[in-house]
């Protein structure tokens, strides 16, 4: 008997040259499987194409902007899955790791990028796997959507909404067959994050990736990432901000 293949086997991608959801893709894929990278071209995603296809994955990418409509996104979605091979076969998994830390000069920009697009998008994911009652929608929030900052405010607002949005639709999803999984990482060192200094208790993609191919395995629907940073944010909730050091403010 053939022993059955381990990991997700047709996977969608939103944000298909995020540093952080390749690394979940790449800790959670299952051997040859079939990958819909979903972004803006660029030659770092190109890049990310051709580095899964020589690691033996079927690789095709799909455009997308943020600016787009719902209608459209739902379009980009239902694309993605029929770029994926058989549309009769399932969808693995939907991960959702589109974002940028943006500028306090630019929240139109930020709060697009953060909260519009991706609102849409986990909406549109959301009714691919609910049309098929099964499959996992993984989204990538912060531990900012919990605790925010002011000097990344327009972010955490951005992902407090969706971060409210997949919590508060996880049970309906649930009944339908779908599973979700939450992620909230703290300080995530990537190209996005290199111009800053990694504070205590920061993280990488690879980690991010490698804790959420657990959770996965153990049936998770939120993570933090480390784990500590639970107990720190709820630490710092509990923290009045007048006497919260102005870098945790």
């Amino acid at each position: 008997m053939k022993k059955p293949q381990e990991g997700l086997s047709r996977i969608i991608l939103l944000g298909g040259s995020s540093e952080i959801g390749l690394a979940i893709l790449e800790h959670t894929c299952a051997t040859g499987a079939a990958i819909s990278l979903v972004g803006r071209p660029s030659p770092r995603q190109s890049a990310a194409a051709d580095r899964l296809r020589g690691r033996g994955h079927t690789v095709t990418e799909v455009p997308y902007e943020t600016t787009m409509t719902f209608s459209q996104t739902q379009e980009v979605l239902l694309q993605a899955k029929n770029s994926l091979g058989d549309p009769q076969i399932p969808v693995s998994a939907v991960i959702m790791a589109i974002g940028t830390m943006g500028e306090t000069g630019t929240p139109e920009v930020t709060l697009t990028t953060n909260l519009t697009g991706p609102t849409l998008l986990i909406l549109a994911s959301q009714w691919i796997l609910t049309s098929q009652s099964s499959g996992t929608l993984i989204v990538l929030s912060s531990a900012a959507a919990i605790r925010p900052r002011n000097d990344i405010l327009f972010y955490a607002m951005a992902k407090q909404g969706i971060d409210t949005l997949v919590r508060t639709t996880a049970r309906s999803l649930k009944a339908q067959g779908v599973k979700t999984l939450l992620i909230r990482p703290g300080f995530v060192s990537t190209t996005m994050t290199s111009h800053l200094t990694p504070p205590p208790f920061a993280t990488t993609s690879w980690d991010i990736g490698h804790q959420t191919a657990k959770a996965l395995k153990r049936g998770r629907s939120i993570i933090w990432v480390p784990g500590i940073m639970r107990w720190i944010i709820l630490g710092l909730k509990a923290l009045p901000r007048s006497i919260t050091p102005p870098s945790l403010q």
